[in-house]
């Protein structure tokens, strides 16, 4: 598999004609100021000078902003200054975020153009009273329109999910995201909601009137979005937002489980689950090892060590966890005493 390399660009709210309750893309991004077609050559080329030419994929992507909203005029401008790259094979692919409801037939036909392969959904939930209370100015129907739109023109499909957003449930959550399995997403992002200043959701807490899932609870809920998804064979791209200057300065944050390392967090929670099951049902006298792809190492032991110390603390001992390369990634293995091995599980 190639390793992949993205050259990002956010496009703070411009051309979205929503503001929903939970978003300030300023403070979320980082970015104020518009960016040219200029910058974005200029800024490709100081990346390409960093990613290796052969055996990778290398990717442009426009994010933030709802890129299918802006003015053609202004989307081309971005698109066009990929072109050249595209054409010299420096760049393989485009890949946008935007809304379902600025999905039609002409605007695809823009985007297949220009090279771009991947659409990503500001879906944030299939629910359509959460939708409501949201802002988000569109249906559950707008975003499965526009998903099976997307697949029947060729392009990649990813789905952009949220939990913790007023009058949103887990329950509400997990039926989310088995719609966007039955539509077709070929990949997925989640997102735990956070009190950003300026928000209207910012006044909503001030009132009482929302309560931010706690750090633990938006770890849980999210797992169970990774597992249904992953369980589908659709590759979770992200959990928990990139962290920005003002993200990781706490300058922007009135409240909400923000964590830069959120996403190892979760994948510590779902394979600590594993381990500490098969733990509760084997024979941990026969245990020797257990043995991963040295890529889980971060998951597997888990963030500051957490899932290493758990199973030490029941076995009683250390050095219990082995690198092994003919392990497939996503995958933990158990070895006994006699040699026999067995699955833990995948995760």
């Amino acid at each position: 598999m190639k390793t992949h390399y993205t050259i990002p660009f956010f496009i703070p709210h411009e051309g979205c004609p929503f503001t929903c309750i939970f978003c300030s893309q300023k403070k979320i991004s980082g970015r104020t100021s518009l960016i040219t077609g200029r910058d974005i050559r200029q800024i490709i080329s100081e990346h390409l000078k960093t990613i290796p030419r052969k055996g990778v994929k290398r990717e442009v992507a426009f994010f933030g902003g709802s890129f299918t909203a802006l003015p053609v005029k202004r989307q081309k401008e971005c698109l066009e200054a990929v072109r050249p790259f595209i054409r010299l094979g420096s760049i393989d692919a485009i890949r946008i975020s935007t809304r379902p409801d600025f999905i039609d037939d002409a605007r695809l036909a823009v985007l297949k153009r220009y090279g771009v392969r991947t659409i990503e959904l500001g879906v944030q939930s299939l629910a359509d009273d959460v939708l409501t209370v949201a802002r988000r100015g569109h249906s559950a129907e707008d975003v499965i329109k526009a998903s099976r739109l997307i697949k029947r023109r060729g392009f990649r499909l990813g789905h952009q999910l949220m939990v913790g957003l007023p009058g949103s449930t887990a329950l509400k959550e997990e039926e989310s995201a088995v719609m966007s399995c039955r539509i077709g997403a070929d990949e997925a992002r989640i997102y735990p909601v956070l009190v950003v200043k300026g928000t209207a959701l910012a006044a909503m807490w001030r009132r009482g009137s929302y309560r931010p899932l706690t750090e633990s609870s938006a770890i849980k809920r999210s797992a169970r979005l990774v597992r249904i998804y992953r369980d589908n064979d659709i590759k979770v791209l992200r959990v928990g937002l990139h962290p920005s200057r003002d993200l990781l300065s706490g300058k922007a944050i009135l409240a909400g489980p923000f964590h830069e390392a959120f996403g190892q967090k979760v994948e510590t929670y779902r394979c600590g689950n594993l381990l500490m099951g098969f733990l509760s049902r084997a024979s941990n006298r026969a245990l020797v090892h257990i043995r991963f792809n040295p890529s889980d190492a971060a998951s597997v032991i888990g963030y500051k060590r957490l899932n290493a110390a758990r199973v030490e603390a029941v076995l009683k001992r250390h050095n219990v966890f082995t690198f092994d390369k003919s392990v497939p990634e996503g995958v933990i293995m158990a070895e006994f005493r006699d040699g026999r091995r067995t699955l833990i599980g995948k995760f």
